[in-house]
């Protein structure tokens, strides 16, 4: 509204001489940081916070009251960065007090801008949600970290604060006990597994193995779970020894193997006889791959 009145009525309304003065937001002075819509000057050298009423030194500086914005109320610096000083041109200044605008109208209390608080129940809902974020697309932990990240998280829910990766590493071990526990449940409804062991290399030339039970469950579906993923190195310890610690780990034992799928034909020749001699377990090498090495 105020980009279509008139030059002169304009420049009234900005000096406060307008009819309601200089206690609406909207006629602030452009000249100013629009960091003061939260702060009354008293005096020279403090100002007070209109949202708790806490009175800060000022030293001609914002700074001070931008960090007491972000740090106490949550308003946070993708919304002070809308608010930022006002160099552009006119129609640009138009653009920007609409956006602002709506921020206010969402939560309006006395003419100043209040982030709306963030119930537990979606907390603990946004929560859920990072960690799955992370376990689903593999990110780090450290992601809450990121700059970025932060900035996209408070522009969404002003009044949330992400976890520290502490947190999160608690969450995802109570999440994967969880899942273990239903695994555990599932496993125990197949008749006989099929364990398939695979050997890969990471990028950064790290050898691991993964062990995966296959099955037909109690609704005859075919069934394929992760059961471990861990990192091996040359010469180290029994594949036998390795297979038994990860069944008993989900409360199965050697009879419920119907045979153990080895990914390449060096590791069935290597591991067959031993394999068959310590837990009676037949040993198939993988067709694809041995059709794959014979082409």
């Amino acid at each position: 509204a105020a980009a279509n009145l008139a030059p002169s009525s304009r420049r009234k309304r900005e000096k406060g001489g307008g009819p309601e003065g200089a206690g609406t937001a909207l006629y602030v002075d452009r000249r100013k940081s629009k960091v003061w819509n939260y702060y009354t000057k008293l005096g020279d050298a403090y100002v007070e916070c209109n949202v708790c009423k806490k009175q800060l030194s000022f030293h001609n500086s914002t700074t001070t009251m931008r960090e007491h914005l972000v740090r106490k109320h949550s308003i946070r610096d993708t919304l002070l960065s809308q608010l930022k000083d006002d160099q552009t041109s006119e129609s640009d200044y138009s653009a920007q007090e609409n956006v602002v605008k709506r921020c206010r109208q969402t939560t309006p209390e006395s003419g100043f801008y209040h982030a709306a608080s963030c119930s537990e129940p979606r907390t603990d809902v946004i929560l859920e949600l990072v960690l799955e974020m992370i376990f689903r697309d593999l990110h780090p932990l450290s992601v809450v970290k990121d700059k970025g990240f932060g900035l996209l998280v408070g522009y969404l829910e002003p009044s949330f604060t992400l976890p520290s990766p502490v947190q999160l590493s608690s969450m995802l071990w109570h999440r994967y006990n969880v899942v273990k526990q239903h695994l555990e449940r599932y496993l125990q409804t197949a008749q006989a597994i099929v364990v398939c062991v695979e050997f890969w290399v990471s990028q950064l030339s790290q050898t691991y193995l993964t062990v995966t039970a296959n099955f037909i469950d109690g609704e005859w579906r075919r069934a394929r779970c992760i059961m471990e993923t861990q990192q091996v190195h040359e010469g180290e310890g029994d594949l036998g020894e390795k297979l038994y610690a990860v069944l008993s780990e989900f409360g199965l034992s050697s009879k419920s193997v119907f045979c153990v799928m080895h990914d390449s034909p060096r590791s069935a020749a290597a591991n067959a006889q031993r394999l068959k001699n310590a837990y009676g377990w037949s040993s198939l090498c993988c067709a694809a791959r041995t059709l794959h090495l014979c082409v």
